[in-house]
């Protein structure tokens, strides 16, 4: 199941143009910001990021190269492995400070089912039902709620909780 945060651009009066500029981020490790995290940064115009990780580069690999021959290779590993864990967490920060705001958590099978759970619902900035979690807040600190699937509806075995009982055992 893919949960992706979900981040509205400042409105622009034109709700089409802030529909198609609505941003999902993939929560997870990032392959691609691992292998080539160069590309990666320039591909989602990343450009304060970048211009820090090419910093941070050369200064980790500077030292490690006064420390003596391994020391460059597993700085390299390490950096790369922080940079595919912290890929979606940098991208969420470079929409806060584009001014993109918080609009909620969306789980689903795929990218494709969770857009479509999230325009389900979407009101181009007014908040919309308890399906997506909409918060004022500008970080994804408030707890989700819950977002029923279509296939779910009607399904009284689907549960949650530490203790679950189903309708039909009651």
């Amino acid at each position: 199941m893919a949960v992706f945060t979900v981040h509205e651009p400042p409105p622009s009066g034109d709700l089409m143009r802030d529909a198609e500029r609505v941003t999902f981020v993939r929560d997870g490790f990032s392959w691609p910001a691992l292998l080539i995290p160069f590309v990666w940064l320039l591909w989602h115009r990343m450009w304060l990021v970048l211009v820090l990780w090419i910093a941070i580069v050369v200064i980790v690999q500077w030292g490690a190269s006064l420390v003596g021959e391994p020391a460059p290779l597993i700085a390299a590993v390490v950096i790369a492995l922080v940079m595919g864990f912290e890929a979606s967490s940098l991208r969420r920060w470079t929409l806060e400070r584009r001014r993109f705001r918080f609009a909620g958590v969306v789980a689903g099978a795929d990218r494709s089912e969770c857009e479509r759970r999230f325009f389900a619902d979407w009101e181009g900035g007014a908040p919309a039902s308890a399906a997506v979690t909409r918060g004022t807040s500008t970080a994804p600190s408030t707890v989700p709620r819950v977002y029923a699937s279509p296939r779910d509806e009607g399904d009284e075995a689907h549960v949650l909780g530490l203790f679950p009982t189903s309708e039909r055992s009651r």
